[in-house]
This record gives C-alpha cells, structure tokens and sequence, in this order.
C-alpha cells in the first residue's frame, strides 16, 4: 500500500542546529555559511560575540609551519561577518588585521588549501581588543573533504585542560589497522598558538602542563598504500600514573569512525557482519578504542569478540572495502550483557575515487510491523545517473531494495534501523529525499533530503507549530561571487518550493522536520564563496474588501463605496477613481454617464491585495415636452395593442343580443 504523501515544507544535516518554533513563530535565522568547490578545502567557522564597541585586532596563525618538519598551508584566507555584512577587510593570508565592531555576535570564515607537505591544515585564531586581552580564541584545520577519493592523511585537533600542575606522558601509538602507517607526527600548543612540545614520530615523551591553561593537540598520521587507511590514537596522562586527561584514535584514508557509544560498567560483544549488498565486501577489519588505545583485537571479516567495558565513551572504527561490483555494506553492533546495544548499525560502502556515493542513515522504529520507504530523486540540477536504497535491521537487509526513486513496503521490528543508500549524480550534481513511515499513515519516522556534489549545502529546521514562513537568500562575496546560487525547500521526499536566484519566497509549514537545500556554485580562483540565508515567520497577505450600494444607476448619477482591508499598510484607488485612499473607509464617486469598474489595490509586509467593483448605468427614460421621436421597436408594440383592441371590440359587438322597446 502506498503511503499518502505529505505537504507542508521542508526538511535536511545533516549538520547544523535544530531552531525552536513557538507560538507559531521561529526567531529569525539569520546566518551565513561559507562553502566550497569539490577540491578545495572544507571552510571553517567560528561564531564570537562583542560586548563592548571599539577597535579589535583578529591574527591568523599557521600551525602547520611549528610541526618538526614544517608544512605551511598553501592559502588561506579569513573574513569577519555580521549578518551578512562583511566587517573590516578581509585577510589574504596568516597575519593580524584590525576591524571596528559594535556589541553582538560575528562569524569568522577561513577558506584555504592545505600545502604538500603531510600535516599541512592546522591554524589558530585569536582575537584581542586594543589592550591586548583576548576576546576569543579558536583552532581547527583546513582538509578536503571526505566525501573525495579518501586523503592519505589522517589530522587530529582537540583540546585539553588538566586540573594539576605537573608532568604528564604524552604517548602516539600506531594500531595497525590495516598496517602500520607511512608518517605519524603529533605538537602540542597553547590555544592560540605557543609551540609546548612536539613528538617527531610513534612514541612518548613527558611534558610540564599547568592548570588552567587550555592546549591544543595537532597530530598527522599519514598512509602511502593503496588504498591509502590507517588508525592511530593519542594518548596523554599524569606521568605517575591516572586517569587521562586527553585520548582519542583517528582514522586514515578508508578507515572510518562507525560510531562514539557511551558503555557501562559490564561485558560488551562486538558483532561485526558482511551483509553482502550486492556482493561481499573484499575486506572488512574493525576495533573498539578507548582514550586512543584499542579494547579488542582487530577483527577481519564477520567476526564476534567479547570485552569489559566501563562507564566511558568508547569509539569503534572500521575498514570496509568493496570488491569489483563497486558498492557494498556491513553491520557493526556493541551488544550488552544486559539493556539495549549502545551501537547498533550498518553502513554503505563505496570504492574510494569511485562514481558511486555511499551514505547511511539510522533512526529508530517504534513498533514492529509494515513501513513504507519513499525514495525521491529532485533532478535538481540534474537527474541521478543511478539510486538505489537498502534498509537494513540487525544485521540483514530488509525486503528487496529499491533500485530507482519510487516507495517499496518493508517489515521491520521495534528498535534500530539503517537506510543504505548508493547515488551516482548527474553533471553539476543531484538531489534525493527519503522518507520512512508506518504503512497508511501520513507521519514519518525519519525523513531526510541530501545534496550529492560540493554545490550542496542544506539547513535543518525543526517546525512545531503551523504557519507560514519566508525564506531569503544572498550572496555576501566573500572570497568572491557565486556563479550559482539557488535555495529549494524539501520535506522528505516531497518539494515544496524553489528560488533560482538570490532572492526570497514563501512556505506553507505544517509541524516537523524541514531542509532548506542550498545550490551554490563557487566562482573566483578559491573556489569557495559566502551566502547569507535568512527564514523568518512570514507577514500574513492583506486582506480588502470593496462593494457599492447599487450597482446600477441613471446616467448622471453617483453611488457610494465602502471598502475594508486587513494587514495592508497602504491602499490605492484606480480605474474609475484614483489616488491614496484610506485603510477602510467610504467615499461618494463623481457622476457616472457610462457603466465604470472601481479597483482598490491595498500592500502590506505580506504582499498585496486588490478588489474591483463594476457600476452600470440604465437606459435614461423619454421626456413629455418636445416631441421627441419614439423608438422603432415602442412602435410597433403600440400598433400591435391598438390592433388587439379594435378586434377585442368587434368581437364583442357581434355577441351582444338585441334590445327591443317595450
């Protein structure tokens, strides 16, 4: 049974905030967000606030220059925004720059390429007021994206602050899935900036760490096999012996995180399968980590293993190679002596540098029974060279998958479900949506929408209450102008509307989960390009009335108009009157000699309104002085009565009997 479709307005990521609605109303989302093209770096930004007006200085540090051996970025470049203002002059390069800022909240854009030398990403940013005090301070790296052929390199940023003053182990260890990797190399810093130490290569060296102070962990490993993967963990900890106070493990090339599950204090089994989709896997290898050190042994092929966790946030990564036919999948699950699994998901794999794209969704099914998929392609910009979905439950794959947009029944228990997907886009990029629900009901247990291609960029928003909203894009220009630039609105598998252009258009939203999906094709010599996206409660369309108290009258004569409008903010007359009018109101017209249509067109925030009446003017009866000429047509009806009447007397004359005198 098909499902019915739903409407309402839009849903998508996979990566920003859910925005609250209430009342009926959402706060304006006024943000920007930069983007770039396939092969250059994924931009990064970082949000601050002013609280006092005045002059400050933003400085732009490459970290990659303090590595052992130093790995500049190629470029980089950085702009402040308020809105979707650009603040001050925009950096062309590592350095320090001043800007004016009033009190509120600014983003910083950073977009860039990574240099050849492995460890080449890494920056600082700090940002000081005219004393010299810092009013923020940020790190991150400027990679490609993973969603490219996977980099041989694998670059691990994070933070730490110890309580306790004192020597601490830093340690890098290797662990060996698949093998051991090429280059491994780790620095520390003071956020911001301040080399602390560095370690050349795998191994551990002590380090004097001081409380309070926030560092910053910069670490590279690197992996020259075909097909590039690796793993490695870094680990810091008091010297004599504790808790640690860093540790986290980072995958190289095909290795990729599955997921962070938070365990307890009770025995874990790792179930790791092949599901075969369309055909077995070449190589499937997975571990479990903690603090950057592993907790099973590595595991190849479909295996189980058995270990004690403890309260503790663990993480659980896998190398997963497809064989000839291109695309494949497995299933990954932490299952518990006791409760439910903590992990419990498949995962769609592609060959690395391949046409075809893998992703994989999980959600939750409420209750055992028939669901129905609904997998829609957009074709915007252009139709999917080939799609096709799985949905796969505790290990196995459900029903038959789909191998083109369109909706397929499956049976599917209460608990976790992954959806599998693989898409081969058309040129310049394509667009699907899917949508999950229990067979006959309009409500759906997940929905998503997503951009295949670098010109993808999609906004999730979270509507709660009916209503209509607006959504307006623009392009700031930062590092320079869009080619392209479009918004469309999507909820699961459903469009709802699209704009080509910068620029704004209403929805109708009813409760749920929506995507603005944004198409945005970069221009300059960067690659990259700045957008301001704005989605606000719409105003409510005006609202107007208008109607005469006849609506026909003799030539000369005038009528009455009596008009009304609701959320205008200005009304003007046309046609047989003109000019400004009021909101409501009532207003004699001029002397009517031939029939004449009134209009009122009334503007407000939401748009206009317009109403039209039409007066007409009767024949004007003959005057008694004069002599004027009677109309043909009145006298041929009065020889016609004469002639009815003459014969009317005959007739009776004939009937009447004699009288006689007496």
């Amino acid at each position: 049974m098909l499902r019915p479709r739903k409407s309402g307005a839009l849903l998508i990521a996979a990566c920003w905030g859910w925005l609250a609605v209430a009342f009926g109303q959402i706060p304006p989302l006024d943000q920007v967000h930069t983007v770039a093209a396939a092969d250059r770096a994924v931009p990064v930004e970082y949000t601050f606030n002013i609280a006092t007006a005045g002059t400050y200085q933003i400085t732009l540090t490459d970290l990659g220059t303090q590595l052992p051996l130093p790995a500049p970025l190629a470029t980089a470049k950085l702009a402040i925004t308020s809105g979707s203002s650009i603040v001050g002059t925009p950096l062309s390069a590592p350095g320090s720059a001043s800007f004016s800022a009033t009190p509120g909240a600014y983003v910083i854009h950073v977009v860039g390429q990574p240099g050849a030398v492995p460890g080449s990403g890494p920056f600082g940013i700090t940002v000081t007021d005219a004393m010299q005090n810092t009013v923020a301070s940020f790190s991150g790296t400027l990679a490609l994206p993973q969603t490219l052929v996977p980099s041989n390199e694998g670059v691990q940023t994070g933070s730490f602050v110890v309580q306790t003053n004192g020597s601490y182990q830093v340690s890098l260890q290797d662990l060996g899935l698949p093998a051991n990797l090429t280059t491994l190399t780790l620095a520390i810093t003071i956020q911001g900036g301040a080399l602390v130490t560095t370690l050349p290569a795998m191994g551990t060296t002590s380090v004097a760490l001081q409380s309070g102070v926030t560092y910053d962990v910069f670490a590279v490993g690197q992996s020259t096999a075909t097909p590039a993967a690796g793993l490695y963990g870094v680990n810091i900890a008091p010297a004599g012996g504790g808790t640690a106070v860093y540790g986290a493990a980072t995958p190289v090339g095909a290795v990729a995180l599955i997921g962070s599950p938070t365990l307890k204090g009770q025995n874990y089994t790792l179930k790791v399968s092949d599901l075969s989709i369309p055909s077995a896997l070449s190589q499937l290898q997975s571990v479990v980590t903690l603090l950057g050190q592993p907790q099973t042994p590595l595991l190849n092929g479909t295996r189980t293993t058995s270990f004690a966790g403890t309260v503790n946030t663990y993480q659980a990564f896998a190398l997963a190679l497809p064989s000839a036919a291109g695309i494949g999948g497995f299933a990954m699950a932490l299952v518990p002596a006791s409760g439910p699994a903590p992990l419990d998901v498949s995962r769609a794999v592609s060959a690395p540098g391949g046409a075809v794209v893998a992703y994989s969704y999980d959600t939750q099914i409420p209750n055992n029974g028939s669901y129905a998929l609904d997998v829609a392609d957009f074709a915007v910009p252009a139709q999917f060279t080939s799609l096709s979905v799985a949905a796969a439950q505790s290990g196995a794959v459900l029903g038959t998958p789909l191998q083109a947009a369109g909706t397929t029944n499956i049976t599917a228990a209460a608990g976790p479900l992954s959806l599998l997907v693989f898409v081969q886009p058309g040129t310049g990029g394509s667009l699907f949506g899917i949508d999950l629900g229990a067979s006959g009901s309009p409500n759906e247990v997940f929905a998503t929408t997503q951009g295949v291609g670098q010109l993808f960029s999609a906004q999730p928003l979270n509507i709660v209450a009916a209503g209509s909203y607006k959504v307006t894009v623009s392009d700031v220009g930062f590092p320079a102008s869009f080619q392209n630039l479009a918004v469309i609105v999507t909820r699961g598998a459903n469009q709802l509307g699209s704009i080509f252009v910068s620029g704004n258009f209403p929805f109708t939203a009813t409760p749920g989960n929506y995507f603005v999906n944004i198409i945005a094709q970069p221009g300059g010599s960067d690659g990259a390009g700045t957008y301001a996206l704005n989605v606000v409660s719409a105003p409510p369309t005006p609202v107007v009335t208008l109607s005469s108290d006849q609506s026909s009258v003799s030539s000369g004569a005038t009528v009455n108009l009596i008009w009304t409008s609701q959320n205008a903010t200005a009304c003007n007359a046309s046609g047989g009157w003109s000019g400004s009018q009021p909101l409501n109101g009532t207003k004699t017209t001029s002397a009517i000699t031939s029939a004449t249509t009134y209009t009122l067109t009334c503007t407000g925030a939401g748009g206009s309104a317009v109403k039209s009446v039409k007066v007409a003017v009767s024949a004007a009866s003959g005057s008694s002085g004069g002599g004027g000429a009677l109309e043909p047509d009145l006298l041929i009806l009065l020889l016609v009565l004469v002639l009815l009447r003459a014969s009317a007397v005959t007739r009776s004359s004939r009937k009447m009997p004699t009288v006689r005198d007496s």
